[in-house]
């Protein structure tokens, strides 16, 4: 079985549009949701607290993700429009390796399970 990849990034929110971010998540195209099947995505989680929204992709390949989303019209719609909502985050007309502001994991525990 292949092991999965994570890939974390943050955005930062207006903060007079928290909730309409949130809200805009209640119908999030089908367009977008099928580029993300294309990609591989096996989970995506969206967090929100305050005027932070953290976004956690699971995917086989994290690089086979970004070429599946490239170029894709409704993907780049949603982010132009949920980017109303935001102060910084995901830029939909920057490359795909740019326009998604990943971070860098620097530390992980797993406990030992012998």
């Amino acid at each position: 079985m292949a092991e999965t990849e994570r890939a974390v990034y943050v955005q930062r929110l207006a903060p007079d549009q928290r909730e309409a971010y949130v809200d805009a998540h209640d119908d999030v195209p089908e367009g977008v949701t099928d580029a993300m099947e294309r990609g591989g995505v096996e989970a995506f989680e969206l967090y929100v607290r305050d005027d932070i929204a953290v976004c956690i992709l699971e995917c086989p390949d994290i690089e086979a993700y970004l070429e599946a989303v490239d170029g894709d019209e409704a993907v780049a719609d949603w982010e132009r429009y949920t980017g109303q909502f935001k102060q910084s985050g995901v830029d939909a007309d920057a490359d795909p390796k740019d326009g998604i502001p990943f971070m860098d994991r620097i530390w992980r525990f797993e406990p030992d399970t012998e």
